[in-house]
């Protein structure tokens, strides 16, 4: 679909964007940002999405395709996380890379549950203001 791939492009953009972010001795803060991002992201649009009444049928496949799939999935990167992780383990870091695995899953997994309670909230409140 057009849509991921529009959506994909504006996610790499942002990526791109954040890699510009220093690192913090060994913590690449630019991809540490860009996957917490998406991960809030990608939770509070499918919690909304699938609270919501305000779309439907074909309009919210494009908007979960182009926006969840898409941009989040352009903007958040396993394969670069993975490449620092054993960057940082090849030069004798085990222990920044447990550090920076470990934040990463503990902040994305926070952040995800977040994003999740902040679409449903959303999507309640147009239920609300629909009645």
């Amino acid at each position: 679909m057009g849509v991921v791939f529009v959506g994909g492009c504006v996610g790499t953009g942002l990526r791109y964007a954040c890699s510009s972010i220093a690192d913090c001795g060994t913590f690449h803060l630019g991809t540490f940002t860009a996957n917490m991002t998406a991960c809030f992201i990608y939770a509070a649009l499918s919690a909304w999405l699938g609270c919501s009444t305000r779309l439907t049928g074909r309009a919210k496949e494009y908007v979960n395709r182009g926006f969840g799939m898409g941009m989040c999935g352009g903007l958040s990167t396993m394969s670069t996380l993975a490449l620092e992780q054993f960057t940082l383990l090849h030069g004798g870091d085990a222990p920044g890379a447990a550090i920076y695995c470990a934040a990463t899953f503990l902040v994305g997994f926070a952040l995800a549950y977040a994003g999740s309670r902040v679409g449903s909230h959303i999507a309640n409140k147009e239920k609300g203001a629909v009645r």
